[in-house]
């Protein structure tokens, strides 16, 4: 019996331990994104959307966006893919494989998504607040502070991603098999 009440008790530490917020890093953010790799939040209340949770981004400038949203329990409950001409986004039991499917369930053009991401639109971005006025949206950026977050927010809703940990710079399979190589 005692062994059922240490398992239940470290077990409810690890699922409490997954729902605590988890502590954002210092992010420099760079004047433009050419690339960036990131671990981030996500809480959308878009249309008929709604999802809280973890988010992973691959973006590449211009050619290519990577979105996966976790449920608590690790399943993938969101998921974005554009690689040149390749797309697919899956949304619950939508399945989408052209960028006109992004367009009509986030009334977003996929280029604007990934310029708003790559931070395109405008030239000053030492201030910590900036907020960009599209035709059917804004796009909210808080970053260089603790809340790091980009927001879309228009009249269908909102979603907000906030960057817990992001990395400018593409790393090479090369690079990363000279460094973790050792010489016995």
């Amino acid at each position: 019996m005692k062994k059922i009440v240490v398992v239940f008790f470290i077990a409810s530490i690890v699922f409490s331990c997954a729902l605590l917020p988890k502590k954002t890093a210092r992010i420099h953010w760079p004047q433009k994104i050419d690339y960036i790799e990131a671990l981030c939040e996500i809480d959308m209340n878009w249309k008929d959307m709604r999802y809280s949770g973890s988010m992973s981004l691959i973006m590449e400038y211009p050619d290519r966006i990577s979105i996966e949203v976790y449920s608590p329990l690790g399943d993938t409950i969101f998921f974005l893919n554009k690689y040149k001409d390749y797309f697919l986004l899956l949304t619950g039991d939508e399945r989408f494989t052209k960028e006109k499917g992004f367009e009509d369930k986030f009334n977003i053009k996929i280029i604007d998504f990934i310029n708003d991401i790559a931070m395109r639109d405008f030239k000053d971005t030492s201030q910590e607040k900036i907020e960009l006025v599209r035709d059917k949206h804004r796009v909210i950026y808080e970053l260089g502070s603790d809340k790091n977050t980009i927001c879309w927010k228009g009249d269908e809703g909102s979603i907000c991603v906030r960057f817990i940990e992001a990395s400018f710079k593409k790393a090479s399979i090369e690079k990363i098999g000279k460094d973790n190589s050792r010489e016995d």
